[in-house]
């Protein structure tokens, strides 16, 4: 079994051909602290404790979950008693901007974490400091070459890939069982399940997931051949949102309204990942951050496997990594840099595995206890065969908003799936201009 892991997430890590992020080649280096892999705290200038008074160094850190934040807190101040660890809750898609006001007011944090597709903007930004020597040479043995490309710039690495995700298919073994149902290989065979199965006046759906959410819902538009940003995923001229691959995608994923016939503001992680720990929810379309809070309430049988497939073809999903980083505005970077070892050293990934059920991003999975035989992630696994990378490039800021306003408009019936696309394109090309 841990062979195959093994293989599976380096067949995974490989798939995703992760943009890095040299295509920022106008971002000038040579105005703040990140210029340089070295800063003073190299040197040893900048000490872990007040040798004078004896106190303890604060470090801060950004974090979007709860629970693994508390977990942390405590193993690195058991390990390193010289540091007082502090967190506070931000999510990880907001840290990126948030840093930009709070960095140069001097309220930031020490560490943060965001998704890859956040870095290029992070490096243009200068938000980031540089990890140093240790910590380069780390990411470059430890962890798999796709996602180390996600960190790198100009022979600086300013982030470490804590873990990999991508959504997935999760299923009520149970629930399925007491209506002779099999598990759904295909979304013809969702439906008809949905014909026995649903009951509207009860609020019974076979399906719940988050409809508004352009990172979930991208398996429909892929079923049908969508390719954002072009075959490789780099070029901002190809957003092809008016093609007829995201007319049929979007055609498609509108008839499901009819199996799920819930609004989209009311489709949201609560009401997708809670309801099914409840064992009232047949299917669900989430990532492996639901694993954990599933195990602790779910008293029924349940498995994660791939998304169905539409018309004979198996839809491709977003894959991303979670990246940690260290504030360029961090007063402490020889406390961060050791802080953030901890976090990307096996026990620290092995807290992040146990707790939050992620997929550490390492070329041997092994190392964390209990990985190799989890079926959960073995589940995720087999869809993550079938994923693409979030883009990296700067434009992909620019992606998000339009699309999800185009999938929120097609669920309520505001607009056609022509009219959506079109709106879509128009938005995007409107977020490019404002962002230059």
């Amino acid at each position: 079994m841990k062979k195959l892991m093994s293989i599976l997430l380096a067949t995974i890590l490989s798939i995703v051909g992760l943009v890095g992020c040299s295509s920022n080649e106008g971002t000038d280096q040579n105005e703040t602290p990140s210029d340089q892999g070295e800063t003073p705290s190299d040197q040893g200038e900048t000490p872990s404790t007040d040798q004078s008074t004896g106190e303890k160094t604060t470090v801060k850190l950004w974090l979007d979950y709860d629970d693994y934040a508390e977990e942390l807190e405590s193993a690195i101040e058991a390990k390193f008693p010289q540091y007082d660890i502090v967190w506070e809750h931000v999510e990880s898609v907001d840290t990126r901007t948030k840093l930009e006001l709070d960095g140069p007011a001097g309220v930031g944090p020490d560490i943060f974490i965001q998704p890859h597709d956040n870095m290029a903007q992070s490096i243009q930004s200068k938000i980031l400091l540089p990890l140093g020597e240790k910590l380069s040479t780390q990411v470059q043995d430890r962890f798999i070459e796709a996602s180390v490309q996600t960190v790198e710039f100009d022979g600086n690495y300013y982030g470490v890939p804590l873990s990999t995700e991508s959504v997935a298919f999760f299923y009520n073994k149970t629930l399925l069982e007491e209506y002779g149902f099999e598990v759904a290989k295909t979304w013809d065979e969702v439906k008809e399940q949905g014909d026995v199965f649903n009951n509207n006046a009860e609020n019974k759906f076979i399906i719940r997931m988050e409809a508004g959410n352009s990172y979930t819902m991208h398996p429909f538009l892929t079923a049908f051949g969508y390719q954002l940003f072009g075959p490789d995923h780099n070029d901002p001229e190809q957003i092809n949102f008016n093609t007829q691959e995201v007319i049929d995608g979007l055609t498609y994923y509108k008839s499901l309204r009819e199996y799920l016939d819930v609004p989209y503001a009311d489709l949201t992680t609560d009401t997708v990942e809670v309801e099914f720990a409840k064992g009232t929810i047949p299917y669900i379309i989430v990532g492996p951050w639901a694993i954990s809070e599933i195990k602790k309430n779910a008293d029924f049988e349940w498995g994660v496997t791939t998304i169905p497939t539409v018309n004979n073809t198996q839809p491709v999903t977003f894959s991303g990594n979670i990246i940690a980083c260290i504030s360029s505005y961090t007063k402490n970077p020889e406390a961060a840099r050791e802080v953030l070892e901890f976090m990307t050293s096996n026990e620290g990934l092995e807290i992040l595995y146990k707790v939050r059920g992620s997929i550490p991003a390492l070329k041997d999975p092994s190392v964390i206890d209990g990985l190799s035989d989890d079926a959960y992630l073995m589940g995720v696994l087999e869809q993550a065969q079938y994923s693409q990378a979030m883009p990296s490039i700067p434009e992909m800021g620019s992606y998000w908003a339009p699309a999800e306003t185009m999938y929120r408009s097609v669920w309520e019936g505001l607009a056609t799936p022509e009219e959506a696309a079109a709106k879509a394109l128009e938005d995007y090309e409107a977020a490019l201009e404002l962002a230059q």
